[in-house]
């Protein structure tokens, strides 16, 4: 969504929400048909401003938030980064579908999608642009990467590990969400493709790194697709393990650390952002390890990475700074995300 940079396509995008089969709503975290939500909804959230002029000024917003994080990371001067996030039918899927990985290969592709699964015309487009568009080989440093894996095993963490990208990937993945009526069932069958670096990543890439990346690390969360989903405790516990990693590695390194996805979506959660977010202002840890798992169903799901993001920065002299916090209704069935920037200084 970030990557639609005008509010006439954020128009356009709001089309599909109708047809959205994870629309996931609070305060109990079930998922609603679309007329159904509309019903469900609070007038205040009907009422929203919904027109191209103020989706123009988020918009706007959004990427001058996406701007400031872009050169506080080059201000940075990282070494590696270390980037979490989730995979979604990417490079995981349910033949095997692990809590944690690390990729620690030697490399990572970033390879330019093409418009697929049900999208097409401008939107489409974007979104796909938006996820790099200039194909390239991503430096990992292994090394790093496999001091950080026998760290995180020493710690009790039993994460995946992944070497190498195959040629072709494919799979199915059930999204298994509460209904009224017990759970849903939807699954969505990728067949085989070439597929480089997740979206959650490749973002980072295009966006922050402007394309010009130093060494990445990838740490994927299995945020999305219970029933092995971690809890925010298990993720505010693993961040922790995680900057231990970092700050043992024996060689002088300074390495950054990037959060990527969240927060609600694709429902407006401002209960849930709020909740993560002033969590990360106080260094809360009891608050961000208790985001009630009825809250984090479907994309809002991502909230996870921030969490993880909360523990990794717990003990370190820097502060979180909310850069921008814009909840972004779509539809007058409260569609939408709670995107937030936000940096530590």
């Amino acid at each position: 969504m970030l990557s639609l940079t005008t509010g006439e396509l954020w128009v356009e995008y709001a089309k599909g929400d109708r047809n959205n089969q994870e629309l996931v709503y609070p305060p109990h975290g079930v998922i609603l048909p679309y007329e159904q939500a509309l019903e469900h909804v609070p007038d205040e959230v009907r009422h929203k401003p919904m027109d191209v002029a103020h989706f123009d000024r988020q918009a706007t917003a959004c990427q001058t938030a996406l701007d400031v994080l872009a050169e506080t990371l080059r201000a940075a001067r990282p070494d590696f980064t270390v980037i979490v996030a989730d995979d979604q039918d990417e490079w995981l899927f349910e033949d095997v579908m692990p809590a944690f990985t690390v990729f620690w290969g030697d490399s990572a592709p970033l390879r330019p999608r093409t418009v697929g699964r049900g999208r097409s015309g401008a939107v489409a487009e974007a979104i796909v642009k938006g996820y790099g568009d200039v194909p390239m080989d991503i430096p990992v440093p292994s090394a790093f990467g496999r001091h950080v894996i026998e760290s995180l095993m020493a710690n009790d963490f039993d994460v995946a590990h992944m070497k190498y990208v195959k040629e072709s990937y494919s799979g199915k993945v059930t999204r298994r969400y509460p209904t009224p009526e017990g759970e849903s069932a939807v699954t969505r069958d990728t067949p085989p493709h070439e597929q480089g670096l997740p979206h959650g990543y490749s973002f980072v890439v295009k966006r922050l790194f402007q394309n010009e990346p130093t060494p990445i690390l990838p740490v994927m969360q299995n945020t999305c697709y219970p029933p092995n989903v971690p809890t925010a405790r298990r993720c505010f516990a693993f961040g922790g393990a995680l900057a231990e990693a970092i700050t043992s590695w024996p060689e002088d390194a300074r390495v950054a650390v990037v959060a990527s996805g969240g927060l609600s979506h694709f429902v407006v959660d401002e209960e849930l952002d709020r909740m993560v977010l002033a969590g990360l202002e106080r260094k809360d840890e009891a608050m961000l390890s208790s985001v009630p798992r009825h809250k984090l169903y479907s994309a809002a799901s991502e909230s996870l990475n921030w969490v993880t993001l909360g523990g990794v920065m717990q003990h370190q002299p820097l502060n979180f700074e909310l850069v921008d916090y814009l909840p972004v209704y779509r539809t007058p069935a409260g569609t939408g995300g709670g995107w937030a920037f936000g940096r530590w200084r």
